[in-house]
């Protein structure tokens, strides 16, 4: 019965130890796919002045975002590589695609 005990204790413990990691990892990839979709969206904005900041939409690629939920994509790979966006501003009927490295630089901008 103590044995129960401390083993219930002790998964507590550690699971109350690796949440919180997990939801800070979390934290850390989403401020960096804000921050690397805000390099898009600058370029958009340059791009295309006059548009307002609401009808330009950037968006975390999809097959990104697959690997991040999955699992297979993380923060250090973010880190290491950086991310791929969409982007499209409806008024100007025009969409795209955007990839900006880990230090912020756009290394691929295409558009229609």
């Amino acid at each position: 019965m103590k044995t129960t005990l401390i083993l219930s204790l002790a998964a507590a413990l550690v699971a109350g130890s690796i949440a919180p990691a997990v939801a800070d990892d979390q934290a850390k990839i989403d401020a960096t796919l804000g921050r690397l979709g805000k390099v898009c969206k600058d370029k958009l904005m340059a791009k295309y002045p006059g548009v307002s900041m609401a009808d330009l939409h950037v968006t975390v690629a999809a097959t990104l975002k697959q690997d991040l939920d999955s699992g297979a994509m993380g923060l250090k790979d973010l880190q290491q590589y950086g991310a791929s966006y969409n982007w499209s501003v409806p008024p100007k009927k025009a969409s795209g695609s955007c990839d900006v490295d880990a230090k912020g630089k756009i290394t691929q901008f295409m558009g229609k």
